[in-house]
């Protein structure tokens, strides 16, 4: 199917928009997609323990969750750098093209695609102003439809190398942890001589690389919808490094030392302290690499609110463009700047995970900001932090 044809495709499709109240999730869009890996290191006791913890974290709030089903990878050789390692392990398994086959939920049995998590994201990538003209407009409706599309190359891929420190030595802290799980008094009692520990994490970033000539490329070649289609569906299969991930960038964390005396519930503690370094590196990358930047809308202008909070770093220093979402008659999304808003200083939102019960600002359920320059701001308009 071309890609004129599969156009036509969408904008023959019916369907119909709810209007719902003003809530974030009418106006939370721009997603990037995501799957999270970690990587096991071979021979090294007690990994299992780092493995569980990591599989009990949280994932990422304001991403579309991209998972495909595996999360954990080992290297022979695992110290050091592990970019080529990592992009090697992206080559060797064709991770690209199980993005690729996500996206279009492709049926493993017939080999066919459908159109309907692309509808999906689509939609949910629009503001609910463009909802209300797209229910107005046949094409309208196709071009929320093709605005999934262009998430596309907002495709990212993240593994984290973990580590535990402590003074006694990881192999000493993880066999107390380990022994801690199954209710040993004895390893508790160890777990408390240890006194505090860190953990370490270097989060790598890698983006699937999609652009106009590999979609143009992907409805000519292979997208199909019709499992007597053969030519399509083995090209499909034959070709799978036709799609690559390259390497965006890397960044690190260290915990601050957490103490273990007295602790009672060592996998709460052990998972809350992980979650948080994960989260920690998430905000890194999207402070130095814009397009990995979430955008979150604003929920209300009167007082101006959005949830966003400590969890993407947020300080009273940080700067905010609104911008204003635009889509052209040929579907492609700019962005046009209407102002530039800063958190109120203490109307941060603390949402990391598990914050202190104590803390107002964990119940604030929102930041929120005041104006630098502009106005004229309305909901669903979208905030995304200055360089």
């Amino acid at each position: 199917m071309g890609l004129l044809k599969h156009f036509a495709l969408l904008s023959a499709l019916c369907f119909s928009v709810a209007v719902a109240a003003q809530s974030e999730d009418d106006y939370d869009y721009e997603r990037s997609s995501l799957h999270m890996m970690m990587i096991k290191h071979l021979n090294q006791k007690y990994e299992d323990v780092i493995v569980d913890v990591y599989k009990q974290s949280r994932f990422p709030e304001r991403f579309n969750n991209h998972d495909l089903g595996v999360n954990v990878v080992s290297f022979a050789e695992s110290e050091g750098d592990q970019t080529k390692n990592i992009l090697s392990f992206c080559e060797q398994v064709n991770l690209g093209q199980k993005m690729v086959a996500k996206w279009f939920d492709r049926n493993r049995e017939t080999g066919c695609f459908d159109m309907e998590l692309i509808k999906q994201r689509g939609f949910y990538n629009a503001s609910q102003k463009e909802i209300n003209i797209a229910r107005q407009s046949l094409r309208g409706k196709a071009l929320l439809e093709d605005a999934g599309e262009q998430l596309i190359k907002n495709t990212y891929l993240v593994i984290n190398d973990i580590r535990y420190t402590s003074r006694a030595g990881a192999f000493s802290l993880l066999q107390a942890f380990a022994g801690a799980y199954v209710g040993s008094t004895k390893a508790l009692n160890h777990l408390y001589d240890i006194g505090g520990f860190r953990v370490e994490i270097t989060s790598y970033l890698f983006r699937l690389k999609w652009d106009d000539d590999i979609a143009y490329s992907f409805y000519d070649n292979y997208y199909t919808e019709n499992a007597q289609d053969l030519e399509k569906i083995n090209a499909f299969k034959r070709d799978g490094a036709q799609w690559q991930m390259e390497f965006v960038g890397k960044t690190f964390c260290k915990s601050q030392e957490t103490a273990l005396s007295g602790v009672k519930d060592p996998n709460k503690l052990l998972v809350k302290v992980c979650t948080r370094a994960i989260d920690q590196n998430i905000a890194n990358l999207q402070h130095t690499h814009p397009d990995f930047r979430i955008k979150a809308p604003l929920v209300s202008t009167d007082p101006l609110r959005a949830h966003v909070g400590l969890k993407e770093d947020i300080t009273p220093e940080s700067k905010f463009e609104v911008l204003e979402r635009q889509i052209d008659d040929n579907g492609h999304v700019s962005y046009l700047r209407v102002g530039v808003i800063s958190p109120k200083k203490n109307l941060i939102w603390d949402n990391r995970y598990m914050p202190d019960e104590n803390d107002r600002n964990a119940g604030l359920g929102y930041t929120e900001f005041e104006v630098v320059s502009g106005k004229d701001f309305y909901p669903g308009m979208l905030l995304r932090e200055k360089e």
